[in-house]
């Protein structure tokens, strides 16, 4: 235990101070050889390093694109996701700032050791279950529970969000997602301690006139494993210098130029039964389908893209162009 200074010792230090004998802290630490002092709070560590999140937010960028090709054939309806914000707090945090009722889906995110929450507010969920059932996609004005038949539809939707999901981490890790449970209450959602630190992605997600939230709220705990694939794959993702693109566009286009490719000129085809192929006997004559003044079919690389005259140069055989063909 440390010592406990007397009064009087108390006394002599604060008049030492006082007249300059002992220099103040802030004295001592203003010189050029200080130690550089910065905030840190405890409550809120900062485990994610930048490069990590430019790799998260690539990553979610592309399940928010993914989401966005999923929903319209399932919808018959425009829809837009466009990711919001992506954000590090404590799952307490992100708990407390979810209204009620909710929909809530906890999420096993297999082979990641751990679960997640994906949340879908009343502003989109209602809308949907609506379109599903027939209707026009209106929403409620005021929120309540889901009923049994509309949590199977809920499931259903979910089930097409991780699908996405998967699809777009795929070249990181290969997702067997599934869902655990759905919840409409927050607080009786517990994935992890309330202190834990958690990843917070937020989506808004259109739907015809209709704009709701979701929310994906993954615990640092489950993503630490796949983290330096993360920020290794957002530094190979890095967009490149403008100069630095140039010459690398120009160098890729004279390798191109110099890559051989097949060049055939199709004189005509014809079909044979596999019996007449057996019977074909050297010296016999095979007639094709086409003829002298129609022009033949030029493939490059097994394409066909010219149509040409055959003829001959000097002592080979040799084709005109005459024409190119589009795609």
């Amino acid at each position: 235990m440390a010592d406990i200074l007397s009064q009087d010792e108390v006394d002599l230090l604060l008049s030492a101070v006082a007249e300059g004998e002992i220099a103040e802290e802030e004295d001592v630490e203003d010189g050029a050889g200080g130690p550089h002092l910065a905030s840190y709070d405890f409550r809120r560590p900062e485990r994610v390093s930048k490069e990590q999140m430019k790799g998260l937010q690539s990553l979610f960028e592309a399940f928010a694109r993914e989401v966005s090709i999923v929903f319209p054939p399932f919808l018959r309806t425009v829809v837009r996701v466009d990711l919001i914000s992506l954000d590090q707090l404590t799952y307490d945090e992100f708990i407390l700032s979810v209204a009620r009722p909710t929909a809530l889906a906890i999420i096993n995110m297999s082979p990641l050791e751990g679960t997640a929450v994906l949340e879908l507010n009343p502003a989109m969920i209602f809308p949907i279950v609506d379109r599903v059932l027939g209707g026009r996609g209106e929403g409620l004005a005021e929120p309540r529970e889901l009923t049994e038949i509309e949590n199977r539809i809920l499931s259903r939707i979910v089930m097409m969000i991780l699908d996405s999901l998967r699809r777009s981490w795929s070249q990181l890790i290969e997702f067997k997602l599934s869902i655990n449970n759905l919840e409409s209450d927050p607080l009786i959602v517990q994935v992890v301690a309330g202190s834990e630190m958690v990843i917070l992605v937020g989506y808004e997600v259109h739907i015809g006139e209709v704009v709701g939230v979701m929310n994906m709220c993954i615990p640092l705990v489950v993503l630490n494993p796949v983290l330096d694939q993360i920020s290794q794959q957002a530094h190979h993702m890095r967009q490149m210098e403008p100069e630095l693109a140039v010459v690398t566009r120009n160098a890729i286009e004279r390798s191109l130029q110099r890559t051989a490719v097949s060049v055939d000129a199709v004189l005509g085809h014809v079909r044979l039964d596999l019996k007449e192929v057996t019977g074909l006997q050297i010296g016999d004559i095979v007639q094709l389908d086409s003829s002298p003044d129609e022009f033949i079919a030029v493939e490059v690389g097994g394409v066909k893209r010219f149509l040409a005259t055959p003829g001959r140069r000097g002592e080979k055989s040799a084709v005109r162009l005459a024409q190119l063909v589009r795609d």
